[in-house]
């Protein structure tokens, strides 16, 4: 027990305090003054007589007692011992909350229940003094609780942790626990879970085992025990551990779906697959796993708008949250182009790189005229930029016709941009290149040899506009003849309008990167999650499986829709195979060795500090009682008070009477 842990500075000074106050207590009192008056009028005539006094202590050996009462309780608080200290171990106890923790066997209770019961028997065998650790199972999380000796928190921590869905990393795990112990000769480091490891998990863990039983260690490694939950048999359990979305090249309202089934078990089963698009279904197929099968289903189904596909197993089995994944659909959207031509034929060179895009709607927009419906991208030929664009818009820019002119080479293409991403060609040239006022905020995406080469083509960002400034005609290249001109193209009209998304796949528990920005996660549970942002993406711990809503930083606290966007996580394929113990592993706790530690003096002190109290009080208020009796006998009886006042009084009423018989008499 050790209440305040108080230093001997600290005591001092704490006592010191107290002292000087009861001291000043024991000063600071006003001195009785004894008065004889013969009548109650006393009350309304006499004065308080204002007479300098030296302050001095009236009881000292209460004051004694006192002070000796102040420094015995600050000692108890202080809790020193006679003796040597015993200082308890060092205790981490790995408790794997992670998915297989949720598995529920017919008729038998969910896996998590035995794992509490069992770090709790753990608990129950250390002694008080022991430091413990609470770990999850899983990689580079948080503890759970760190060191403490209160057992009362730990059950609680122990009793109110809850699963989740990511998957664990057991040799990760132990490492952290080994590193927390920190070398400790008497540490201890206990397992507590279902024990499910994949192979590289399973290498990792005999590579710990190899560590924890090295002789070299000098006696500096934990002893390391496990208690396993679920025993040994293979788990029942059917999952979908992938969904994977593919947009058909042709028709882009076709979609290519690729269904990924684990069997886990030891039998053979059938499961029936289902699938849904925003609740419509699609259809169901039933499919047949061999033990330890993973499988591949393939569908194809057509569906333009955009939505969530669910993919769902049936019946049931031990590990429900696995049967059902989601992915988030894209939405088709046609893009509409719109081409303003000049005088050369320069309509002719992009209709047939246009036509050949399925996601792409082209309209020739004569001169003169403005067109209908405001286009998503319009292109420009022209001889300059206008500073305030109407649409995201590619220009092309050609220089003055020369008849003597010679052709130059496109050079330094910029991979990292996403216009240019696709582009690997060294082997265009142009002609009449035209001269592009650059801004500081472009980016060059190529370039015209020469000393220093001149930028001819830019991606540029303007008035919330997106602009891609080519600086050429195709007509004078001979870059329409080649497959860089298509993806040139077509990577333009992806940065401009983010529309087209030819493939989905899912998204898993565990560390996730998503394109944000976003101001606040919300989990499936409806918690907050915390989160790291890299520029506009966001990066996170999933360890829930369901919908997770990315709110915008501008959104209102009741955001709409609009303003969030859901992004689908799923349960990962999951690692099937059983830890095997080894007969040290499946030990007792080794029990420390006796010492002798150092008694506890505060009771002692307590007792020493109530005697002193109960002297206190007796020495002042005894001493009290005895100056009162001796103040009682030289004190004069109030007969005597009342003969004196007498006296005194009766020669004044004889002069009264005589006074008033004289002026009877004259009158």
């Amino acid at each position: 027990m050790n209440w305040l842990a108080l230093t001997p500075v600290q005591v001092a000074a704490v006592w010191s305090a107290l002292a000087a106050l009861a001291l000043w207590l024991y000063l600071h009192h006003r001195k009785p003054q004894h008065r004889r008056v013969s009548t109650l009028r006393f009350w309304a005539s006499v004065q308080p007589v204002a007479q300098p006094r030296r302050r001095r202590l009236r009881e000292p050996w209460a004051l004694l007692a006192q002070v000796l009462f102040l420094m015995f309780l600050i000692l108890a608080l202080a809790n020193p011992r006679l003796g040597v200290t015993y200082e308890g171990r060092s205790v981490v106890i790995v408790f794997d909350t992670s998915i297989w923790s949720q598995v529920r066997p017919q008729g038998e209770s969910p896996w998590i229940d035995g794992e509490r019961k069992e770090a709790q028997r753990v608990l129950d065998s250390l002694p008080s003094g022991d430091r413990v650790l609470l770990l999850p199972a899983e990689a580079d999380a948080p503890p759970i609780l760190p060191f403490t000796t209160d057992r009362g928190a730990l059950r609680r921590a122990i009793a109110d942790a809850p699963t989740s869905s990511s998957v664990a990393d057991i040799p990760r795990a132990l490492e952290m626990g080994t590193a927390a112990l920190g070398g400790s000769r008497r540490g201890l480091l206990v397992y507590v879970g279902p024990g499910m490891l994949s192979e590289q998990q399973a290498r990792g863990l005999e590579e710990f085992r190899a560590a924890v039983e090295n002789p070299d260690a000098n006696g500096g490694q934990p002893q390391f025990l496990v208690r396993l939950v679920g025993g040994d048999a293979p788990v029942q359990n059917r999952g979908i551990t992938r969904l994977s979305l593919r947009r058909d090249a042709a028709q882009p309202d076709l979609w290519h779906l690729l269904t990924q089934i684990k069997n886990y078990s030891d039998a053979r089963t059938n499961v029936v697959l289902k699938l849904s698009v925003n609740g419509q279904p699609l259809g169901q197929r039933a499919i047949s796993l061999s033990p330890g099968e993973l499988a591949n289903a393939g569908n194809e189904f057509t569906w333009a708008r955009g939505g969530l596909l669910q993919a769902e197993i049936t019946p049931s089995d031990a590990l429900g949250v696995d049967d059902r994944a989601v992915v988030n659909l894209p939405a088709f959207r046609m893009i509409r182009v719109a081409v303003f031509p000049g005088n050369s034929p320069f309509p002719a060179d992009l209709l047939a790189v246009l036509s050949s895009n399925p996601y792409l709607h082209t309209e020739i927009v004569p001169p003169g005229t403005n067109v209908d419906v405001p286009p998503d991208v319009a292109i420009y030929q022209g001889a300059s930029v206008p500073a305030q664009p109407a649409f995201n818009s590619i220009w092309f820019l050609s220089g003055p016709a020369a008849a003597a002119s010679h052709s130059v080479r496109v050079v330094g293409w910029n991979s990292q941009h996403p216009v240019t991403r696709w582009v690997r060609t060294h082997d265009v040239s142009v002609r009449n290149p035209g001269e592009i006022n650059m801004l500081p905020t472009d980016t060059i995406l190529a370039s015209a040899e020469g000393n220093p080469p001149s930028p001819l083509i830019l991606a540029r960002e303007q008035n919330g506009r997106r602009l891609l400034i080519i600086g050429f005609d195709p007509h004078n290249s001979n870059f329409p003849l080649q497959s860089a001109f298509p993806l040139l193209m077509a990577g333009g009209m992806e940065w401009m309008t983010h529309s087209v998304d030819e493939s989905a796949d899912s998204l898993f528990t565990g560390e996730l990167d998503l394109p944000g920005p976003a101001a606040r996660i919300i989990s499936p549970s409806g918690k907050e999650v915390s989160f790291a942002r890299n520029g506009q993406n966001v990066h996170l711990v999933a360890t829930e499986t369901g919908m997770y809503r990315l709110i915008s930083p501008n959104a209102a606290p009741n955001a709409a829709p609009g303003n969030e966007t859901s992004v689908a996580v799923n349960t990962p394929l999951l690692p099937a195979q059983h830890m095997t113990l080894t007969a040290s592993e499946s030990a007792k706790i080794e029990p420390e060795p006796l010492q002798q530690a150092g008694w506890d003096l505060w009771r002692w002190l307590v007792l020493l500090a109530i005697v002193a109290l109960w002297l206190e009080w007796w020495i002042y208020y005894s001493g009290r009682e005895n100056r009162r009796a001796m103040e009682m006998r030289t004190t004069p009886a109030d007969g005597e008070f009342q003969d004196k006042n007498l006296e005194s009084e009766r020669p004044l009423d004889e002069s009264e009477d005589r006074k008033r018989t004289y002026d009877r008499m004259v009158g």
